[in-house]
């Protein structure tokens, strides 16, 4: 039995109530809720959850709830964000793992390391609605999230655990700038910080290539001098350097170094 917060009360979740459905699932048809009100729905919904991921170690930062363990960021984000038109009626939620030992990876506009929520837990919706439901759809996002998300966290939580099975980030070096998931960054500072070299020269050859193609010339000189530094074998370099973006990166989401470095 596992006890966790919901509403400012606390529930008691079983093993054995997995095939009760789900006050949220029991719902037949949704009322919709007024344009005006799509956002301070979605920011309520989005405390709550905030709330219940609290005792979890998370903390919540605009609309990401972020948790460092060893060397990187587990990362759930829920967004409602539009293009054009700004907030929309219906949220999506992805989970990253995300190195932050290189500056912009944590404000990547596609969550690096991401995949689609249903993609990990298998019995939820990646889209869901804001309705006037979203109180009950805030207590069901926070009960899949600990019950099916903590675990995934906890099997790929380290870049050490990520080199050993890097398949389960698959990606396309030919179609980088397509990859919505960011996984070639999350295999390419993973290789970096255990000092390997299986696939992070090819991805950053990629990178050279498109940096040169839309005259990044900032971006072309980072991944020139780290693709350098990396066939020179300088390691001591490199952790400097990574060492340095990660005490920025962290002073900026006003996270601070945890000693939960457990690496299997």
């Amino acid at each position: 039995m596992k006890n966790f917060n919901l509403f400012g009360k606390t529930k008691r979740q079983s093993s054995n109530s997995e095939s009760e459905k789900s006050e949220f699932e029991k719902i037949k048809v949704f009322k919709s809720l007024p344009k005006e009100q799509w956002k301070p729905a979605y920011n309520e919904l989005n405390k709550i959850i905030g709330a219940n991921l609290k005792e979890y170690g998370f903390k919540k930062k605009g609309r990401k709830h972020y948790r460092l363990t060893n060397d990187l960021l587990e990362i759930i984000d829920i967004d409602n964000r539009g293009s054009w038109s700004g907030a929309r009626d219906d949220i999506e939620i992805r989970i990253g793992l995300v190195p932050y030992c290189w500056q912009g990876l944590t404000t990547e506009h596609y969550l690096v390391g991401s995949k689609p929520i249903e993609e990990i837990d298998k019995t939820i919706r990646n889209h869901f609605r804001i309705s006037k439901e979203y109180l009950i759809l805030a207590d069901y996002i926070s009960e899949r999230i600990i019950k099916n998300i903590l675990p995934y966290f906890e099997k790929y939580n380290s870049t050490k655990k990520i080199t050993r099975q890097p398949y389960i980030f698959p990606y396309k070096a030919s179609h980088l700038t397509f990859d919505t998931y960011n996984s070639h960054l999350l295999i390419l500072f993973a290789e970096i910080k255990q000092h390997k070299a299986n696939k992070s020269i090819e991805i950053l050859e990629k990178l050279i290539e498109v940096s040169t193609h839309f005259e990044n010339e900032l971006e072309l000189k980072k991944w020139t001098e780290i693709k350098t530094l990396i066939e020179n074998n300088d390691w001591e370099s490199i952790d400097k350097i990574l060492t340095k973006n990660e005490h920025k990166e962290l002073n900026k989401l006003k996270i601070k170094p945890v000693a939960n470095t457990v690496y299997n």
